[in-house]
C-alpha cells in the first residue's frame, strides 16, 4: 500500500507542476485594439499584440495578419524592416508599426495618431497632454531621460517605454 501512495503522489505533483507552468505560458495577451486594462502591472510586454501581431512573432505571421488581409481604416506599407500602419483619413505619418529584424519582430510602436484604436490606459496615455498625465496613468517609471527635444520615460525594465517628443506621444515595446 506504501509503494501505491507513493506512486498516485507523485502523478498528483507532476499534474500540479503541468498545470502550474501551463498557466504560467499561457499568459493573457493584451490586444492594444480591445483590452480595456488600467494597470499596467497586468500587461506584459511580450503579450502585448498589435492587431494580432506579439513580440517575436515570425515575419510570415505579419505578412499573414497585416499585410495580406484589410485592416478597416488602416493603410499598410513596408518601409525597410518595418511594417507602418497609416490612418487612411490622414496620411501623413505612421500611427503604429512593428519592426522585423532577422525574420522577427523585435519591436512595436504606437503613437497618438493611434489613440482612437487603442484600449485601456494606452488610448488614455497617447491623448495625454504631459509627462505627468502618462505618470499619473502609468505611475512611476523606473527611469527617466530628459533631454531638451524629449522625454523618455523607460518602465518594466526598458520594455515599455513613453516617449514625448514636443507634441508627439510614442509608446515602445521592446523584447526583454
Amino acid at each position: 500500500m506504501g509503494r501505491c501512495n507513493k506512486g498516485i503522489f507523485i502523478v498528483l505533483l507532476s499534474l500540479a507542476v503541468v498545470y502550474i507552468a501551463a498557466t504560467g505560458v499561457a499568459a493573457e495577451s493584451y490586444e492594444l485594439t480591445e483590452n480595456d486594462v488600467s494597470d499596467i502591472s497586468k500587461v506584459n510586454t511580450p503579450d502585448v499584440s498589435l492587431f494580432g501581431i506579439k513580440l517575436g512573432d515570425p515575419e510570415d505571421k505579419v505578412k499573414e495578419k497585416l499585410i495580406k488581409i484589410k485592416i478597416p481604416g488602416v493603410k499598410v506599407e513596408i518601409q525597410d524592416v518595418f511594417v507602418m500602419l497609416y490612418d487612411k483619413r490622414t496620411l501623413s505619418n505612421a500611427m503604429a508599426g512593428v519592426r522585423l529584424t532577422d525574420g522577427k519582430v523585435d519591436y512595436i510602436f504606437i503613437n497618438q495618431r493611434f489613440a482612437h484604436l487603442a484600449a485601456g490606459v494606452f488610448r488614455l496615455v497617447l491623448r495625454g497632454d504631459s509627462v505627468d498625465d502618462a505618470r499619473r496613468l502609468l505611475g512611476k517609471e523606473d527611469s527617466a531621460d530628459d533631454q531638451t527635444t524629449f522625454t523618455r520615460l523607460n518602465y518594466k525594465g526598458g520594455t515599455l517605454i513613453v516617449v514625448f517628443s514636443g507634441r508627439d506621444i510614442t509608446v515602445e515595446f521592446n523584447p526583454a
